[in-house]
């Protein structure tokens, strides 16, 4: 399934937005703009009164985390047995489409999270918006453990670390300098 999927986070964040009903793409869109964060967008939706969810009709609960959600979406696209079902229907298709993905894996978790399925599924497409944006500057690291997954940043990050280490008495230099009290550091450098 994971090379499968694979392709879905090949794509832009206006064709997940193209997974949803016109009345919740226009107001994922609005909570988007206005938090400038997928993350925000997908926690206002799911604190959302039911005015702003018509037209589902009943009042949903409001104590729905995200962290739940984040939850159940890795365990479906990780191949967990609890989603086993819902995972061979999705992958015995032909083509792996982002509706049908939205769709699945919004019917998958919705009775594990106890909201609608078409209730969660805005965030479902939030949160693989972001994934798609993740992975588009991801860097997979292969470790005796299994994958890791870095952006480019915290590559990076850790490459300057080995270096800065692997040079003779920096380790120590560096604890120096953090146990030195500021008024007692150079206030200019001396290369």
């Amino acid at each position: 399934m994971e090379n499968k999927l694979a392709q879905v986070f090949q794509i832009d964040s206006e064709e997940w937005l193209a997974t949803l009903p016109r009345y919740q793409q226009n107001r994922i869109k609005q909570l988007v703009d206005a938090t400038n964060s997928y993350e925000e967008a997908a926690k206002q939706w799911l604190n959302a009164m039911p005015e702003n969810t018509f037209p589902l009709g009943a009042e949903q609960t409001k104590n729905v985390f995200i962290e739940k959600v984040r939850d159940e979406i890795e365990k479906f696209l990780s191949g967990n047995e609890k989603y086993a079902n819902e995972q061979q229907q999705l992958i015995s298709s032909s083509e792996v489409l982002q509706k049908k993905i939205v769709s699945s894996v919004s019917a998958a978790i919705a009775p594990a999270i106890g909201i609608a399925a078409v209730y969660v599924m805005p965030v479902i497409v939030l949160e693989l918006m972001t994934m798609s944006k993740i992975a588009d500057r991801a860097i997979a690291i292969a470790e005796q453990s299994g994958n890791a997954v870095l952006s480019e940043a915290d590559l990076a990050s850790v490459q300057e670390t080995q270096y800065l280490l692997s040079v003779p008495g920096m380790r120590e230099s560096i604890r120096e300098g953090l146990a030195t009290p500021i008024d007692e550091c150079d206030r200019e450098l001396k290369w």
